[in-house]
């Protein structure tokens, strides 16, 4: 069954002297993507899957950015743009 909801967790630590993140993760959603992207040893498994991994990523694997936050308006203006896409390519 792995790790209950409120027991996962994903923790990244960056170390400045080595420009590495260190990752550690239970939840499965990252555990996926983390060893699809990277090296990563499994520190625990369930049936054959892994339910906890621990690893280092690049300072390039790791990016933060600004949420992307859209108006009405512009949530209107995309619809649109994404009608007259679909309407060309038919």
């Amino acid at each position: 069954m792995g790790y209950s909801k409120a027991e996962q967790e994903t923790v990244l630590a960056y170390d400045n002297d080595n420009q590495l993140w260190k990752v550690y993760s239970t939840v499965p959603k990252h555990i996926r993507k983390l060893l699809s992207i990277g090296e990563m040893k499994i520190i625990e498994s369930e049936n054959d899957k892994p339910i906890c991994v621990q690893g280092e990523l690049s300072t390039k694997q790791v990016s933060m950015k600004k949420e992307r936050v859209l108006t009405e308006e512009t949530k209107e203006k995309l619809r649109l743009r994404g009608l007259a896409l679909s309407e060309k390519s038919n």
